[in-house]
């Protein structure tokens, strides 16, 4: 079996570490246009070996992971359509599925699935890469109406053995959540840092920032995929900017108010019960997912591979 991973950021890394124990006899090969990062997966073992071509590290796969920036996808797929083989299957992890289903539709031949994939991760991942960091994550599957049952069934299979929840969706719908849950804080990242940036003692206190600060602009997504995830998402986008606009008026609100104090305490105390709540409903909800079935030969047959399966003997 051979499995080729696009793309070697956190999200790449830890795929191929996570199949490195999931599928120990498939082999993986690694693509990244960026030498260092290709260097890296190599030497943390998530990938077998580096090929800097991306047509010669895909043609001859079973299985293609693109884990690329939403700005790279289109020319990812344009460049490798010509390559794949009959029944290859092409699994993505953009943030949003619409504009790369569509991609998808128009470049690859009808003969090579396409499943649209999402990890969403844990709350308290941190930003190393790792085999662990798809353990209870929430993997969005968005597969359109023609891709064959097998090319689905392997898909959620697969995500079931890197250790997520695989999670059916429509495109349509998990972008416009996609908008208030990853795009917005994007937005809301690059808008402090632009804040911060006009502050006159800026130059003079750069330590100041402390780990808060850090934490909430750590996350920004590369320039080009930005604008291009903005632009296509941007109904939703604008939806969810003015009900972050409505409650930072009300916040505004509160500390002009200085004869009620108590409605400062009130929104922090809201702000509170929310996040608690949402914690303990993400739970249970990962823990109400039905698992995939996954019979002895169902990913060997539906993908023609030798095994996904890892021997009992280890």
């Amino acid at each position: 079996m051979r499995i080729t991973i696009v793309g070697l950021g956190k999200i790449g890394i830890s795929l191929g570490l996570a199949l490195r124990e999931a599928t120990p006899q498939a082999q993986r090969i690694g693509h990244d246009p960026n030498p260092w990062r290709a260097r890296e997966a190599l030497r943390r073992q998530a990938v077998d070996r580096i090929d800097g071509s991306l047509p010669g590290a895909c043609e001859g796969s079973d299985l293609i992971l693109l884990a690329l920036p939403l700005a790279d996808m289109e020319r990812t797929l344009r460049a490798i359509a010509p390559i794949l083989a009959e029944g290859t299957l092409v699994l993505d992890t953009a943030e949003l599925k619409a504009p790369v289903l569509a991609w998808a539709r128009h470049h690859l031949p009808p003969t090579v699935p396409f499943i649209g994939g999402h990890p969403i991760l844990r709350p308290d991942v941190g930003e190393e890469p790792g085999p662990d960091l798809f353990r209870d994550a929430l993997f969005c599957l968005t597969p359109p109406a023609q891709a064959p049952a097998w090319a689905v069934e392997a898909a959620a299979g697969l995500a079931h053995r890197i250790g997520a929840r695989p999670f059916f969706i429509d495109p349509v719908e998990h972008d416009g959540w996609m908008a208030a849950l990853e795009q917005l804080p994007s937005l809301l990242s690059a808008a402090l840092l632009s804040v911060w940036s006009a502050a006159p003692a800026r130059r003079e206190m750069p330590q100041a920032i402390g780990s808060r600060f850090a934490r909430m602009t750590a996350d920004l997504p590369d320039a080009p995929s930005g604008r291009l995830a903005a632009m296509a998402n941007r109904e939703s986008l604008l939806y969810w900017l003015d009900r972050l606009l409505e409650a930072l008026g009300r916040l505004r609100e509160a500390l002009t108010d200085v004869e009620n104090e108590a409605a400062l305490e009130d929104f922090f105390r809201s702000a509170d019960r929310i996040r608690e709540a949402w914690l303990k409903s993400r739970h249970e909800s990962l823990q109400a997912l039905p698992i995939p079935a996954d019979p002895p030969g169902l990913l060997e047959t539906m993908l023609k591979l030798r095994s996904l399966r890892p021997s009992r003997k280890q």
